[in-house]
C-alpha cells in the first residue's frame, strides 16, 4: 500500500510546481493596487509583483484628443490597448513629475478607479488579443500645459510593459499683466508682472506706459508712477506677440493751508476762516487756545476767541487734512492769530456804530447808511455764516450804498466795514 502512494505523491508534486506560476498570473485579476504606473513619482511598476523586466512600448495608450491639444474642462476618451497571449491587466494615471493628478478620471466598462481616483485599472482580467479598455479623462484648468499619461501593463504574469502618452494644451497664446499693489499713494512703488500662457515657452518681454515715459524689458519691473498710469505688457514667443494692460491708480497725498497769519483787535468777538485743502477725505480745525469754531469740520468757518486766547495775546488755529485711501499720513497747516489792543481807535469804532442796515431783515435788497467819521472808511466785505465772501466794495467818503444780494440763500450774513486796522461787524439777516 505504501509503495502505491509514492507515485501518486510524485504526480501531485509535479502538478503543484507546474501551476505555481499561474497562481501569480491571477494574483490581481480584479485590478492593480494604486501606485504602480512606473511614473517618476510612483517609482514602481508591475514587475515588483509579477517579476520579469519592463520594456517600453508605443501607442498602448491613445485618445481622441485632437493634435491641436486638449481644451480645459473638456471630457475625452482614453483607450488602453494591450497585445499578446494570456490574461492582461493595466494601470494608468495622468500626473505631473511630482505625482499630482492632472484632470479628472472616470472609469469605463471593465475598469475602475483606485488610489482615491488617481489611477484607473482593470476590474477583471481580459484574455482577448488585443485587450482594450476605455475610460474618460476631463482635462484640467487652463494653463496646466502638457500632461503625461503613465501606464504599466501585464501580459500573462511574467511580461510587463511600460508606455506613456503626452498631450499638449490647446491654449491661445496670451499674457496676463498684474500690478501689486494696483492702488498706491504718491511716492510708493508697485511690482508689475507679466505671466505668459501658451506659446513656445521661450519669451521676450517689453513694457510701455500710458502716459508715455516708462519702458522696460524685464518680466517684472518695479514702477513708481506720479499719476494714475496704464502699463502695457508685450510678450513675444519667437513667432506670436500677446498684449495685456494693467492700471496703477495713484492717490496724491493731502495738502492743506489754513491761511496767512493775521492780527485782529482784541475786542473782536469772532472772525472768519477760509482754509484750502486738496486730496483729502475730511478736514478738521483745532485751536491751541480756548476758543470755539462754528463748524470745525468745514474749510470755511468762524472762530470765536476765548478769554484765554485774548489774555495770551495770540492763538494758533490748525487745519488738518486727512488722506484718501490708500494714503496714510495727514497734513496740517497752522494760522497764527495775534490780538492787538488797537489803542487810539475807540472813537472810530464808536463812529462806525453809526452804520444802519435798512431794511434788516430783508429779502436781499438793502442799503447801508453811514454817519459820523465816514471819510476814512475804505472797504466793505459781506460774508456768509461759513466765512465765505459774497460781496466786496471799496468806498471813499460814503454816505449810503445800495446792495442787492437777492440771489443768495436766506440766512445770516456779516457786514464788515474796515478802515485801516479799525473795523466794525454787523449782522445781516436775509429771509
Amino acid at each position: 500500500m505504501k509503495k502505491a502512494l509514492l507515485p501518486i505523491l510524485s504526480i501531485l508534486a509535479i502538478i503543484l510546481f507546474s501551476v505555481a506560476p499561474f497562481s501569480n498570473v491571477v494574483a490581481y485579476p480584479g485590478g492593480a493596487p494604486a501606485g504602480y504606473t512606473g511614473s517618476p513619482a510612483d517609482g514602481q511598476n508591475c514587475i515588483s509583483c509579477h517579476g520579469g523586466s519592463a520594456p517600453t512600448v508605443n501607442d498602448w495608450i491613445t485618445s481622441n484628443i485632437p493634435s491641436s491639444g486638449y481644451v480645459a474642462g473638456t471630457a475625452y476618451t482614453i483607450t488602453v490597448t494591450v497585445t499578446g497571449s494570456g490574461r492582461k491587466g493595466f494601470e494608468v494615471s495622468p500626473q505631473n513629475t511630482g505625482g499630482t493628478l492632472l484632470g479628472t478620471l472616470t472609469a469605463g466598462s471593465g475598469n475602475k478607479l483606485v488610489g482615491g481616483g488617481k489611477y484607473v485599472t482593470q476590474s477583471s482580467g481580459n484574455n482577448s488579443n488585443p485587450a482594450t479598455w476605455n475610460f474618460t479623462w476631463t482635462a484640467p484648468v487652463a494653463g496646466t500645459g502638457p500632461v503625461t499619461f503613465y501606464g504599466a501593463f501585464t501580459v500573462n504574469e511574467p511580461t510587463t510593459k511600460l508606455s506613456t502618452m503626452v498631450v499638449s494644451e490647446n491654449a491661445p497664446f496670451m499674457v496676463q499683466a498684474t500690478a501689486n499693489p494696483s492702488a498706491i499713494c504718491s511716492g510708493q512703488t508697485s511690482q508689475l508682472n507679466a505671466v505668459p500662457i501658451g506659446g513656445s515657452g521661450s519669451y521676450s518681454y517689453s513694457w510701455t506706459s500710458i502716459p508715455a515715459g516708462f519702458t522696460s524689458t524685464s518680466q517684472n519691473p518695479v514702477v513708481q508712477p506720479t499719476q494714475t498710469t496704464q502699463y502695457v505688457s508685450s510678450v513675444n514667443d519667437g513667432t506670436l506677440t500677446a498684449l495685456d494692460t494693467v492700471e496703477v491708480t495713484v492717490t496724491q497725498t493731502p495738502m492743506s493751508f489754513a491761511g496767512n497769519d493775521t492780527t485782529y483787535c482784541i475786542t473782536i468777538s469772532q472772525f472768519p476762516l477760509a482754509g484750502t485743502a486738496s486730496y483729502y477725505s475730511i478736514v478738521l480745525w483745532t485751536t491751541s487756545g480756548d476758543g470755539t469754531f462754528s463748524n470745525a469740520s468745514s474749510l470755511s468757518t468762524n472762530y470765536f476767541p476765548g478769554p484765554g486766547d485774548k489774555s495770551t495775546g495770540s492763538v494758533d488755529l490748525t487745519l488738518t487734512a486727512s488722506p484718501l485711501s490708500p494714503c496714510a499720513n495727514s497734513t496740517s497747516s497752522a494760522k497764527h492769530i495775534t490780538f492787538d489792543p488797537c489803542s487810539g481807535i475807540q472813537q472810530l469804532q464808536d463812529d462806525l456804530h453809526h452804520i444802519i442796515i435798512s431794511p434788516n431783515p430783508s429779502k436781499g435788497k438793502f442799503s447801508l447808511i453811514f454817519s459820523g467819521q465816514v471819510t476814512e472808511l475804505k472797504d466793505i466785505v459781506i460774508s456768509n455764516a461759513e466765512g465765505k465772501t459774497v460781496y466786496t466794495k471799496s468806498l471813499s467818503n460814503p454816505v449810503s450804498l445800495d446792495i442787492d444780494l437777492s440771489g443768495y440763500p436766506a440766512g445770516i450774513y456779516f457786514v464788515r466795514v474796515q478802515s485801516g486796522s479799525a473795523f466794525m461787524v454787523q449782522k445781516l439777516v436775509i429771509q
